[in-house]
């Protein structure tokens, strides 16, 4: 009995191992050691638990079926939203004897350094070049928007120094909330990789050496260890992202030679 209430007392995460979303959730829940029951939820063909549980969440998109990450807390509270989600463990499981450091800095300059970098991966376009990238199927597009992601990822390069020349941002292996909202796209990059054939992982990663050294750190947190899928993970899991864009290329190549035999 004693166990059963245990177990039922536990957080409960709603997740998919291939969402970079949801992985932030869980990175926060693994790297502060929170107590937690992983429920899966197919992304797919959605379990009526899981859009039942989604539709009721503090943070749910109206009209939506279900996205991960969801947590259901130990009040039976329930929040979606990959950074909230984060943010709010980090600041209910604040006993640092328990939990370890917060993600989010106690030092004010900190943590507005960590806030701004947050802000900063959100807007710069990040997540629009990555998808991009994988999806575009016309070379000299998906070339033309690769230079224009490598300067961001110039700039990411030289942010990444302002407290350390190596490791994570804040320096001293503190892990902080900037590096789990990031890094979980660095793990799927090998899609990229595969898919549209440029170099990340190998040549990019040498010439940006501050970037390679942060996603290099971060690889060895035990957190992140745990919860680490493989490639062929990703890459089966993504196939469907670049099969869409194959499709749109069809289309598009179509409807060009259509309005040039026209034009004859």
């Amino acid at each position: 009995m004693a166990e059963a209430e245990q177990k039922e007392q536990k957080l409960k995460l709603y997740a998919n191992p291939i969402c970079p979303f949801a992985q932030r959730a869980w990175l926060a829940l693994e790297i502060k050691k929170v107590p937690y029951e992983y429920v899966y939820c197919d992304l797919k063909n959605k379990q009526d638990f899981f859009t039942e549980t989604y539709q009721k969440a503090l943070g749910a998109a109206e009209g939506s079926d279900g996205k991960v990450p969801i947590i259901k807390a130990t009040d039976g509270k329930i929040i979606t939203e990959s950074t909230i989600v984060a943010r709010y463990v980090d600041y209910v499981y604040s006993d640092e004897t328990k939990y370890g450091p917060p993600l989010l800095p106690k030092d004010a300059f900190e943590r507005a350094a960590v806030e701004i970098m947050i802000d900063w991966f959100g807007d710069s376009g990040w997540l629009r070049f990555h998808y991009g990238t994988l999806m575009q199927c016309d070379k000299e597009k998906a070339d033309a928007s690769v230079v224009d992601w490598k300067k961001k990822w110039g700039l990411l390069n030289e942010r990444l120094k302002q407290f350390s020349d190596k490791g994570l941002y804040l320096g001293d292996n503190k892990v902080s909330l900037f590096d789990i909202v990031a890094y979980p796209f660095f793990e799927r990059l090998i899609t990229i990789q595969h898919y549209a054939k440029y170099e990340i992982l190998d040549k990019w990663m040498e010439e940006f050496p501050r970037v390679k050294s942060w996603y290099n750190t971060m690889q060895e947190l035990e957190a992140v260890k745990k919860i680490k899928q493989k490639d062929e993970f990703f890459i089966n899991g993504y196939k469907s992202y670049r099969e869409r864009g194959e499709a749109a290329y069809k289309k598009e190549q179509e409807q060009k030679a259509a309005a040039a035999k026209d034009d004859k």
